[in-house]
């Protein structure tokens, strides 16, 4: 494949979450009509018309790009400041306008549209959760009573991240709402590309069929993004960064904040943190809020079924205040970690099953010719993975001697979890997706037999070799896992 064509395929497997979250909807539905937008009354003076007199509108210079960018505030009376932070999509800061009013009778209000959107300027530059953390911060450090209280959605939420990973002093909590990004690229972009495909009513056969479409269509992203990365060149000067990306907003930043990596940041933050994520999120995958809540040292996830990816949204916000005031209420309690029971435990074996689900404590699991299985709020000795497609959330697998997790011919999806032995995982021709698992090796964090791809997020490193925090994606022929 030519560069160029992977710079083509690149840019539109990155640019799919920014499209996903300008639609804010299944394909299925229509988006709801924005009343407030810029697109609908054209002018700022026309939207101070249609909000509450009380709330204050003000243009201001941006810190970071210096162009002008649009602060709202309400609730200006109250002492405690509450930061709404949008997300992608041109609505901007009118996402928020249907929580607002309910906020802003306790709490000193602010909220403002990033630069590129809504109804602040478009200047030239990247629009990363980098630098958009540093407009925050200015608009923070203008506005904030004190200590303040930051929520933010989607990529509102990667940016809230970045900005109380280096400031939190000035953040008295936060609270992450179906935050975008946050995973590595491939494992993001795999999940965003998807074709959404109902498979609880079809016969096991269907199933299985459906697990292996979904299998093929993975393997064609991690190929994807294993090849050099053509945007890299592109990354590294913001100024062409930019130029490049000049009139196109959602890709701007669609593409910035898939670059990001929070890794490093993730396991040190001590910002008390809630993680609010609808269940039925087709764009930001929950599997990031249970990584995040497994990760960060002091928070809490709360999930809401049915929901989409806008849970402010006026169709599901009678859904949504009840989880955010409970976040605004009160402390997050991280999820106990589990420990197993002194008494015998038994084996578990799947043969040729399709869409199993395993939970509980056990001496050896074994899944063989399985497929859509699921190993969930589960202790293991020892887990072995042959041709199969399997998810594990929550699990713990260790190992007093050899493998810990041997995986040969299949998929394996991870999240929030940990394994531990003389090897981590041993893989034999495998496809490894792991976000928030620790690998604690007494030997190797991965031994690979033949060829193996790897994808981590957020991956935690314990071994004689290398101790730390991996984010990345490899190819291995043989060898041994070189973050």
């Amino acid at each position: 494949m030519t560069a160029l064509r992977r710079l083509i395929l690149t840019t539109a497997l990155l640019c799919a979450s920014a499209v996903h979250a300008q639609t804010q909807s299944a394909p299925a539905t229509p988006p709801p009509a924005c009343g407030y937008c810029k697109e609908k009354l054209l002018t700022l003076e026309a939207l101070r018309r249609r909000l509450p007199a009380d709330w204050q509108l003000a243009t201001e210079r941006d810190p970071v790009f210096g162009s002008d960018m649009l602060v709202v505030q309400a609730g200006t009376q109250h002492p405690q400041t509450l930061v709404l932070v949008h997300g992608l999509g041109q609505n901007g800061f009118t996402d928020w306008i249907s929580v607002m009013p309910y906020l802003a009778q306790r709490y000193h209000v602010v909220t403002f549209d990033f630069p590129g959107f809504g109804y602040s300027a478009s200047p030239n530059g990247k629009y990363s959760p980098t630098n958009y953390a540093r407009v925050l911060s200015g608009v923070i450090s203008r506005h904030a009573k004190g200590r303040a209280i930051v929520v933010g959605h989607s990529m509102g939420g990667a940016v809230a991240l970045r900005y109380a990973s280096s400031n939190p002093a000035q953040l008295d909590k936060l609270i992450l709402v179906d935050a975008a990004g946050i995973l590595h690229r491939t494992a993001f972009v795999k999940y965003s590309a998807r074709v959404p495909i109902a498979v609880e009513q079809m016969p096991a056969f269907l199933k299985d069929k459906v697990a292996r479409l979904k299998d093929f269509g993975n393997e064609v992203v991690e190929k994807i993004f294993s090849r050099p990365d053509p945007t890299r060149l592109l990354g590294a000067n913001e100024t062409i960064w930019g130029s490049v990306m000049a009139n196109r907003t959602n890709v701007n930043a669609g593409m910035a904040l898939v670059e990001e990596d929070f890794s490093a940041d993730i396991p040190k933050m001590q910002t008390p943190t809630w993680i609010l994520w609808g269940e039925a999120d087709p764009i930001a995958p929950l599997r990031t809020g249970q990584m995040l809540a497994y990760r960060l040292p002091r928070a809490q996830l709360l999930t809401m079924p049915g929901v989409e990816h806008t849970p402010m949204d006026p169709a599901t916000v009678q859904v949504f205040l009840p989880q955010l005031a409970l976040a605004l209420a009160g402390d997050p309690q991280p999820a106990p970690i589990l420990e197993p029971p002194r008494s015998t435990l038994a084996d578990v074996h799947c043969r040729g099953e399709t869409d199993r689900l395993y939970s509980g404590y056990f001496r050896e699991v074994i899944i063989d010719g399985c497929s859509a299985v699921k190993l969930q709020n589960l202790s293991a000795q020892r887990v072995v993975i042959i041709d199969s497609m399997v998810q594990m959330l929550n699990t713990r697998v260790r190992s007093a001697s050899g493998s810990a997790l041997e995986v040969v011919n299949s998929e394996l999806i991870a999240t929030a979890g940990e394994f531990s032995g003389d090897v981590a995982i041993s893989a034999d021709k495998a496809r490894l997706d792991l976000a928030g698992i620790r690998l604690d090796a007494r030997r190797t964090p991965i031994t690979v037999r033949r060829f193996t791809r790897v994808v981590g997020s957020s991956t935690e490193i314990r071994s004689p070799a290398y101790t730390g925090t991996w984010q990345g994606s490899k190819e291995i022929e043989a060898g041994v896992l070189v973050p």
